[in-house]
């Protein structure tokens, strides 16, 4: 496809998390930055953070499939496109999503879409054949296949599309004799037991890295459990608890901020994976049921699974066969926190 012969619009959907937003803001931006004529929009379902969309009016940008006169409106923008010769695509974030594709579909069927574009799905209009390993590098792929560019190699890094971060840029002093260890346990579906990693094993842990003086520990997140959380350490590590900083995140500029202060990160596979990831973090994540395009992949980042499972995780716990956070041993958890701790991280 010669893209200077037509002007693009692309529809992506997407779903209701912060990472979610974090990951299809970002390739908004880069879209419109590698097809200058093109134009990006997003029908979501119900996600809270466009809120977070630094760069102009969130409301020509995003539409909620959940409330009807946002769906009217996505409807009439989309058809006074194609008036004004725009050739509108339509994207998933999740690849194969049947929801998203009879979504896409209805669009057609009213004539305000012309192509539904897939990674597999083979009633899709164009399939580009998935490739890449996080999901960012999946979707600028299918960009460079359908278009027909070149990626340059600089777009792959994830970049936040939150404003108000100036709070999160302040310098931070460092100890270069302390390694600052952020603790993060909480994932959105944490009440799906195969998310959630057990108190109990949070507690081995981090009795571990207290051994060490040079380990500065700190419990950060924006939870509705953290306080319970806090609790139970208190409760089993007695005085103790107090080389333990507390810190609960009110907004998602303070959870940018703290991930920014630490040294290393270790959290289940969510949103605070995706901002450490594009913040270069190192990382340990315990990685469950997710589906690994979800999960960033790099020389500071080292994935832990569940050995057990016999198939890949798809999104969803099935039963035994497939992998469950709290079947993560503690043992490989404090291998990888050595192997890490080892290369002296605060210097």
């Amino acid at each position: 496809m010669n893209c200077s012969s037509i002007k693009p619009l692309l529809l992506y959907t997407m779903t209701s998390g912060l990472g979610d937003y974090i990951i299809m803001g970002d390739l908004m931006r880069k879209v419109e930055k590698l097809v200058p004529r093109a134009r990006c929009l997003i029908a979501h379902r119900g996600n809270p953070h466009i809120k977070l969309w630094p760069y102009n009016s969130s409301h020509k940008r995003f539409f909620n499939v959940y409330q009807p006169h946002q769906i009217l409106r996505l409807i009439l923008t989309l058809k006074r496109a194609r008036k004004d010769g725009y050739t509108v695509f339509g994207l998933q974030m999740a690849p194969g999503s049947v929801q998203g594709f009879f979504f896409h579909f209805f669009l057609k069927k009213i004539k305000a879409l012309d192509f539904i574009v897939d990674f597999n799905l083979i009633n899709a209009d164009i399939i580009t054949p998935p490739n890449g390993n996080y999901i960012l590098d999946l979707h600028l792929n299918q960009i460079g296949e359908l278009f027909k560019i070149n990626i340059p190699k600089e777009f792959y890094h994830l970049e936040l599309p939150i404003k108000d971060l100036e709070f999160s840029s302040a310098s931070v002093k460092k100890d270069k004799n302390k390694v600052k260890i952020g603790i993060h346990p909480w994932s959105r579906r944490g009440n799906l037991p195969c998310f959630v990693w057990p108190f109990a094993k949070w507690l081995k842990v981090i009795k571990f890295l207290l051994q060490d003086k040079h380990n500065e520990i700190t419990v950060f997140g924006k939870d509705k459990k953290f306080g319970k959380f806090k609790y139970y350490l208190q409760s089993k590590l007695g005085g103790v608890v107090k080389q333990i900083r507390f810190e609960l995140c009110n907004s998602v500029a303070e959870l940018v901020n703290i991930i920014k202060q630490m040294d290393l990160i270790l959290s289940v596979n969510t949103s605070v994976v995706h901002i450490g990831y594009a913040l270069g973090k190192r990382m340990i994540i315990l990685c469950g049921p997710s589906l690994d395009l979800w999960t960033p992949k790099g020389k500071n980042i080292k994935v832990v699974y569940d050995d057990r499972a016999i198939f890949s995780g798809s999104d969803k716990y099935i039963n035994d066969k497939f992998p469950s956070i709290p079947e993560i041993k503690v043992t490989k958890v404090i291998l990888c926190l050595q192997c890490y701790l080892n290369q002296d991280l605060g210097k």
